[in-house]
């Protein structure tokens, strides 16, 4: 029963992706390549002024108590264990970093936006390629996903 898990799953992930707004650095006018490029530069200062700091936590175990009672009708109570115990790594500076990053990024112009998918009428009735330039946004503007990473979008009328 184990392997139908894993591709339900998948498919479910795969159906709920469509259905998700397209998170985007935006700047009208600015061709796509130029915004990656934008970005990993910012990426990269971020890194500089805010450098990985690692650090080492212990998360407690956690447990839960329930009745179990024999055929007698005779119960106790036993401890049963939900999560064992764990050391568990992180990057304290992650958050900061990131924030780093996003105002470089809006120090050079861009904001980060969030386009709603288009409607199934509207993809069937556009020629998908991927966006070059990115357009002025209106109301209806929404965005199309194409494999890769890339997105399209479009302003219906």
């Amino acid at each position: 029963m184990r392997w139908f898990r894993v591709p339900l799953f998948t498919v479910i992930a795969l159906l709920l992706a469509g259905c998700l707004p397209t998170n985007v650095y935006y700047k009208e006018g600015a061709p796509v390549s130029g915004v990656e490029r934008d970005r990993t530069q910012c990426d990269v200062a971020a890194l500089r002024e805010v450098p990985v700091r690692t650090l080492t936590r212990y998360i407690p175990p956690t447990y839960s108590y329930r009745q179990v009672c024999n055929g007698a009708g005779a119960c106790r109570t036993v401890r049963v264990l939900l999560s064992p115990g764990r050391w568990e790594r992180y990057d304290a500076n992650e958050g900061l970093r990131a924030r780093v990053a996003k105002q470089c990024m809006a120090d050079q112009g861009y904001q980060k936006v969030s386009l709603k998918p288009c409607p199934p009428d509207v993809v069937e009735a556009t020629v998908i390629t991927a966006t070059r330039v990115q357009p002025p946004l209106t109301e209806n503007s929404c965005a199309i996903r194409i494999k890769g990473g890339k997105y399209q979008i479009v302003n219906p009328e």
